[in-house]
């Protein structure tokens, strides 16, 4: 099934982007999201810099400003391969380093993701009863914003030591090896390749993007969404129909026809903090028929991708994948 829906996936990016030819000089911000598998040690050059990035699929990268040619490439370092000689003290010391830094950044952002939704329930909880709340709830609030502070400040403080610890990888890799004897013997193999080609997009302009990495063959397909301001706000909903056929998407106030391999963008008619229904039809020989109902509470502060996918075996079924992200503020506010 991962198959199928990465070939959608290629099938929807087809769809959108023209190819170009590389032209320098973009200056673009993204962030990026795998929509299979996460891709730990994705790499891409920028000028003479290569720099280091993971990629998960459950949330989005933190937002990665980006300058040089139009085309970005990424490649996969091997990391068995990076160097098959025994580590140095520098190198042992700066991975330990890292992984150090990718343990806080992991249990902080953890941490930061269930504050959050907990914050989001007890304002739910507040709507919904239509009162001020209690001296005991406004102290819990205020503990829970006080800690999301402090985890933000641990999650800054953790990216700058990946950031620098990574540089200084790279500069322990590139320094000059002395290499050992022998090795270049007739008939003796070569190393391994370090790397393999991931993946590579052609930027058609400056911005801010969404990147959504697919699998494809060995490597990977980049879908690039732009993300300026006004396009994807927060409290709306990306739907990408990836069903491969027709669906429309039925709010009480309206209907949105949306083709195979599309995306749009629609704002949830329910109020702030209360949850809409959507109900998704897909196209059949004499209309359509439900195939999928979308249930999601409207948050002003949340805007979520939502993946339309076929049920196998069932021909009108639809299940949803929902990924939510937050716009970044400095996305958000003026160029």
């Amino acid at each position: 099934m991962i198959a199928r829906y990465a070939s959608l996936l290629l099938l929807f990016c087809a769809n959108l982007a023209a190819q170009t030819a590389d032209k320098p000089g973009v200056h673009v911000r993204f962030r990026a999201l795998a929509f299979d598998e996460a891709i730990p040690g994705a790499n891409y050059l920028e000028g003479d810099t290569l720099r280091r990035l993971d990629i998960p699929n459950n949330a989005f990268t933190r937002e990665t400003s980006y300058q040089g040619t139009s085309t970005i490439r990424f490649i996969t370092i091997d990391e068995e391969t990076l160097n098959p000689q025994p580590l140095s003290p520098e190198m042992t010391s700066a991975l330990q380093r890292l992984r150090r830094a990718q343990a806080v950044t992991l249990q902080a952002s953890d941490e930061f993701t269930q504050i959050n939704r907990l914050l989001n329930t007890l304002q739910l909880q507040r709507t919904e009863r239509a009162q001020k709340p209690s001296a005991g709830d406004q102290a819990q609030i205020e503990a829970l914003n006080g800690r999301l502070k402090e985890l933000s400040g641990i999650l800054s403080t953790a990216s700058k030591e990946t950031e620098e610890t990574n540089l200084l990888i790279l500069r322990l890799e590139s320094a000059p090896k002395t290499s050992p004897k022998n090795t270049e013997k007739k008939g003796r193999k070569g190393p391994k390749p370090t790397s393999t080609p991931t993946a590579e997009h052609t930027f058609q302009k400056d911005g801010d993007y969404l990147l959504l990495f697919s699998s494809a063959g060995n490597g990977h397909q980049i879908l690039a969404f732009d993300d300026n301001e006004g396009i994807f706000p927060n409290g709306s909903f990306a739907f990408i129909n990836l069903t491969g056929k027709e669906v429309e998407i039925r709010y009480p106030d309206r209907k949105i026809a949306l083709r195979a391999n599309a995306r749009t963008t629609v704002k949830n008619p329910a109020p702030d903090h209360q949850y809409g229904l959507a109900e998704i039809y897909t196209k059949a020989e004499d209309g359509f028929e439900l195939g999928h109902v979308f249930r999601a509470l409207q948050n002003p502060d949340v805007r979520s991708l939502v993946f339309l996918l076929p049920v196998p075996d069932e021909s009108h079924a639809i299940r949803s994948k929902t990924i939510e992200d937050r716009r970044p503020a400095e996305a958000a506010g003026a160029k």
